[in-house]
């Protein structure tokens, strides 16, 4: 009996003593963008993805999903500032604060999540590396062909590795940027194209000219999980960018986008804080309650984003669909 009250005892003490819940540590990137009215996000100028219209207006998929984070940090998805960046330097720029959020079609790989300082925090487009061949080429794996590659990304990684298995003599070109890389297959400068399917696709499909010339081969190499890196030293700054990129996700699923905002009702708990009528949703991350609503009336849901930006490209959804429709999109709850 003594055993149990000692005991009873013992954990009222732990559990007077124990800390409190805390909000995610405030971190020095919020502050920084806070300070500098923008956030500062690196694309690669992958047409759909990332990039600049005629009007030097930036554009793409991954520009949408900096302007969801800015609408919920700055209340203003205009307050952004999108800068090229290579994948070989795209992580120094995180680490030396040149860059908040680095998208361009950035693979989260062990490597880079464990000595590149860098985090995931999540995936915003599911990829696989393929192939693309010039129509008269009958074996791109001959000692005769060449395959063009950007260099510094995992394409070149799992090109190396692929040949090395089919113990192919194929030649390697290795261009520094993704713009090189096509024009020198468009200049025939190499007999076949590597890189994300997507991008190959896009590609393809944005020049007609050359359309009926090139063939998409049906072999992929790799699986290639696309998102946002940003610099592992900041747990605030990774729950802000995860759960800007969950968003879009959660409102389709629930059926709501821009098209709708104003009308649907909040007839439980997650569309309240989806709406933005939840008083403290958002506070342990320095957001006011609304700032899931202005993601999703600045940007849309997932679906929205993607039909603006990759559907005119001839983009299906497939692995890149909600879980309930075939695809692997699927979100936390919001609670």
């Amino acid at each position: 009996m003594r055993y149990r009250a000692l005991s009873f005892m013992t954990a009222m003490l732990f559990a007077l003593s124990a800390p409190a819940p805390t909000p995610a540590l405030a971190g020095q990137v919020l502050d920084r963008v806070l300070t500098r009215g923008k956030v500062v996000c690196g694309v690669d100028q992958t047409p759909g993805f990332g990039g600049f219209d005629d009007r030097g207006v930036p554009v793409g998929l991954e520009v949408d999903l900096c302007r969801a984070i800015a609408a919920a940090i700055l209340k203003n998805p205009q307050a952004i500032q999108v800068q090229r960046v290579t994948t070989k330097y795209k992580f120094h720029a995180l680490a030396e604060g040149e860059l908040d959020v680095a998208f361009g079609m950035t693979t989260w790989t062990f490597d880079r999540d464990t000595t590149m300082m860098a985090s995931f925090p999540a995936i915003a487009f599911y990829d696989g590396q393929g192939f693309m061949k010039w129509a008269d080429i009958a074996d791109p794996w001959a000692a005769t062909s060449t395959i063009c590659v950007q260099s510094g990304t995992t394409s070149a990684n799992n090109l190396a590795e692929y040949l090395s298995r089919r113990k192919s003599a194929a030649k390697v070109l290795a261009l520094s940027s993704s713009e090189e890389k096509f024009s020198a297959f468009a200049e025939r400068r190499c007999t076949a194209v590597t890189g994300d399917s997507t991008e190959l696709a896009v590609q393809k499909n944005r020049r007609s000219a050359t359309q009926p010339s090139w063939v998409l081969l049906e072999t992929i190499i790799s699986r290639e999980p696309l998102g946002p890196a940003i610099f592992n030293n900041d747990p605030e700054w990774f729950s802000i960018v995860r759960w800007s990129m969950l968003i879009p996700i959660i409102a389709e699923a629930r059926g709501l986008g821009r098209y709708n905002l104003e009308s649907v009702p909040a007839t439980d708990a997650e569309l309240r804080r989806l709406l933005g009528e939840e008083p403290g949703f958002g506070a342990n991350l320095r957001l006011d309650q609304a700032w899931a609503r202005r993601i999703i009336a600045s940007v849309g849901n997932y679906g929205e984003i993607f039909a603006r930006n990759l559907a005119p490209l001839g983009i299906v959804r497939g692995q890149n669909a909600l879980w309930s429709e075939g695809g692997l999109l699927y979100a936390p709850p919001l609670r």
